[in-house]
């Protein structure tokens, strides 16, 4: 009975040899003697213990159980039932491989449902072996019953289906063949059954399985007294708790009756007081509430209302109801419904006044029932605002696309006249003034130069805060740059009997990529200002490595001057447009307040920013750090000169064609051109130009980009076309990284920047010359 009870429930399980688990067993008993104190009298079961290697299964199950009970009552402040099976489980893992243990190891529903299942079999076996298949084989359909409920001998409520099963076999014996042949059967199934499982803790559940027949004819006797009387206050205080329980519940429930009551009397107030409109609808759609903002939007009573559908009283006609297929279209696929989304639609009054509104509907489950709510807000007024914002938002980007525009626009026309200006200084310094005129013309060419540097500065705030400034990459020697701006400032610091020089990184490579223009803008504003506020001293512009990674240079550029320095308070300020550190500077020193702006921003494109070092009187230290990647071309160890030939021979018996709009540059240019021994033809559109070229055989052509009716990239192209080798200098006041792709991709050589220098349009020319 007891291996049929706990064989194994799959049929892979382990099946240990004989010998192996004859070595379970002994290790086990040897521990749990080892429990028992030296001192205690249980000299029998210890021997009993030690005799365990020779028993059968049976005998092991009946001896741990004596030890059990021994240990939990005798031992009860070192042991409980529960600790000494994990003590076992723990110590010995092997334990749970020997199927006849693990009704130690499950639930106490479960062990009692095995208990009451394994009985039953018993019962039903012996009744079987009395009588056959008596009845119309009664017995074999009641064990087949009995396999069915076996499969979830897990759940609770099995127990009680097992006691009625009990029930109804004892009464379909004791009807067929007497009670008292029943009973005895009854009780003698119950002495083999107890035989093996009475020392088990949920053995006296069995108590509920005694058919009421057996209780009344006195067969209590199977059952010890203390085992009927753990049963039935086992039962007694489930009761009681069960009676709490129920009290409990019945107070609970008052309390939520009250709270229901006061969240339908809250609910309600919301729905009646909401701006927003509420309406209740059945599954189909149809309004069943319709509160007293959905009566001020839309015109109509709840009365009027009620029993509509809802999509059929508030939306207009032009909805097209037929394909939306009434209210379901809201409830469609998953991909079309409006439920559980906020949408924008357009709704109509009773009016007849159409109007936008804001619309969300979501489903509501009560029993059996399904309801649909509606919130509807009129969004008329917002779309109002919402239209007024949009015309401001056009109107402001017109207003802010004029402003660029107009200056923009008049950047460019004031550098005409300015190239003039420039221009004929230039001329008449090399005319051999008077030293009393040398002054004035010095003066001029100044102003005329800050004009310049000013324009520039507006030209490029206004792409700056437009954002049309992109940056480039292109290889360039930096080393190369760094010079230049050497060559360029030394002038204006030996002026001011100041020192200025350049400290260049040794690791740092003279070839490197990104955007040279804007770089060597940024450096020339911060060097600028670094000698225009340092009036004795240095100033020194460090390029330094700070780490290369791969292909890519993270370089740090200072400019550190002796100069007036800067208060912790101004930092800030100084690089917001139009703004100096203080007021007085622009009446001491001059400038727009522009140039630190521009670099801030030019040097946050570059994903940088510019930092300060500085303290009043001690001088300051501008630096950013930006990445760099190395560049592709060959690199040299120092940058080679070009030599400015002093002579003007490369001029000499050579035809130049100038195409050029404005008549004050062209005559300018034409002067300084004529000057150094070239003859020149001037035209004023691309036109002319393309005509004089066919005609006449040009040494180097000066094209203005920008010229009515046919401009300078356009012209390039046509001349290219039938003219390869004639050289073309692009002539325009655009900076050369904005229109370096033109340059090259329409045929053109090189670019001169106007206003030009004499100097640099020599030099240009010369190249081309030579």
């Amino acid at each position: 009975m007891l291996k049929n009870l706990l064989k194994p429930k799959h049929k892979t399980a382990i099946r240990h040899n004989s010998d192996a688990r004859s070595r379970l067993y002994k290790v086990l008993f040897e521990y749990l003697i080892s429990c028992i104190p030296a001192s205690a009298s249980a000299t029998q079961l210890m021997q009993l213990g030690h005799k365990i290697p020779e028993k059968k299964v049976e005998e092991v199950f009946n001896t741990y159980l004596l030890f059990e009970k021994y240990l939990t009552a005798f031992q009860s402040e070192q042991f409980t039932r529960a600790s000494l099976r994990e003590n076992i489980r723990q110590r010995f893992p092997g334990i749970l491989q020997e199927p006849i243990f693990n009704i130690f190891f499950v639930s106490e529903t479960e062990q009692k449902n095995i208990l009451a299942t394994e009985f039953l079999r018993s019962f039903f076996r012996a009744v079987g072996d009395k009588f056959g298949r008596a009845g119309e084989g009664y017995i074999d359909k009641k064990v087949k019953e009995l396999a069915v409920l076996q499969e979830r001998i897990k759940e609770v409520e099995i127990f009680r289906k097992l006691q009625f099963l009990s029930f109804e076999v004892f009464k379909f014996v004791g009807s067929n063949y007497g009670e008292p042949l029943a009973g005895k059967i009854f009780e003698k199934t119950y002495e083999t059954f107890s035989g093996s499982y009475k020392e088990l803790e949920s053995f006296p559940y069995m108590l509920t399985l005694i058919p009421k027949e057996i209780v009344d004819r006195e067969h209590l006797g199977i059952f010890t007294q203390a085992q009927i009387e753990q049963v039935f206050l086992e039962k007694l205080a489930e009761s009681e708790q069960l009676n709490i329980a129920l009290d409990q519940k019945i107070k609970e429930n008052e309390q939520t009756q009250k709270l229901l009551r006061k969240n339908e009397v809250m609910l309600s107030g919301v729905v009646s007081s909401a701006l927003d409109a509420i309406v209740i609808m059945e599954e189909s759609g149809n309004i069943i509430h319709w509160n007293n903002a959905a009566i001020e939007i839309f015109g109509y009573t709840e009365e009027e209302v009620r029993g509509r559908n809802l999509v059929e009283t508030i939306l207009p006609a032009s909805y097209q109801h037929s394909r939306w297929n009434g209210f379901l279209g809201f409830t469609g696929r998953e991909e079309t419904s409006f439920i559980n989304r906020r949408i924008e639609l357009t709704a109509i009054r009773k009016s007849k006044e159409e109007f936008p509104i804001e619309l969300t509907v979501t489903g509501m489950g009560g029993g059996n029932d399904f309801y649909y709510s509606a919130f509807i807000r009129d969004i008329s007024i917002r779309r109002q605002k919402e239209d007024e914002l949009v015309q401001m938002k056009e109107k402001a980007e017109q207003a802010a696309k004029a402003k660029s525009q107009f200056l923009s626009v008049m950047s460019h026309e004031l550098r005409t006249p300015l190239n003039a200006v420039i221009g004929i200084t230039h001329l008449m310094m090399q005319s051999s003034p008077r030293e009393d005129q040398q002054e004035d013309l010095r003066t001029l060419q100044f102003s005329g130069e800050s004009l310049l540097h000013i324009i520039n500065d507006i030209l490029d705030f206004t792409k700056l805060d437009s954002g049309k400034i992109e940056l480039s990459a292109i290889d360039f020697n930096l080393r190369e740059l760094t010079q230049s701006l050497y060559q360029s400032f030394s002038y204006k610091a030996r002026e001011k009997n100041i020192v200025f020089d350049v400290e260049y990184d040794e690791t740092m490579p003279f070839m490197v990529k990104g955007d040279n223009f804007r770089l060597s803008q940024v450096l020339n504003n911060l060097i600028s200002n670094a000698i225009k506020f340092t009036k004795e001293g240095s100033v020194k512009l460090k390029v330094a490595l700070l780490e290369e990674k791969g292909t890519s240079c993270v370089t740090k550029f200072s400019v550190v001057d002796t100069g007036i320095g800067i208060p912790e308070d101004k930092k800030d300020k100084i690089f917001e447009q139009f703004t100096q550190a203080d007021s007085n500077t622009t009446r001491l020193y001059g400038g727009t307040g522009l140039g630190l702006s521009i670099s801030a921003k030019l040097v946050e494109l570059m994903d940088s920013t510019i930092l300060i070092d500085s303290q009043p009187g001690s001088g300051s230290d501008f630096h950013f750090s930006i990445v760099l990647q190395r560049g592709s071309m060959i690199e040299t160890s120092a940058p080679v000169q070009k030599p400015v030939a002093k002579s003007n021979e490369a001029f000499r018996n050579k035809l130049i064609l100038l195409a050029e709009d404005n008549m004050f540059n062209a005559n300018i240019a034409r002067r300084f051109i004529t000057g150094w021994g070239a003859e020149i033809d001037v035209v004023a559109d691309g036109w002319q130009a393309i005509e004089f070229v066919s005609r006449k055989k040009y040494d180097l052509i000066l094209m203005d980009v920008q010229m009515p009716q046919l401009d300078g990239f356009a012209c390039t192209r046509k001349i290219r076309k039938h003219f390869k080798e004639v050289p073309i200098i692009a002539v325009t006041a655009s900076p050369k990284n904005e229109i370096i792709q033109d340059i090259v991709s329409c045929g053109m050589n090189d670019f001169v920047s106007k206003p030009f220098k004499p100097n640099e349009l020599r030099s240009k020319m010369m190249e081309y010359l030579q």
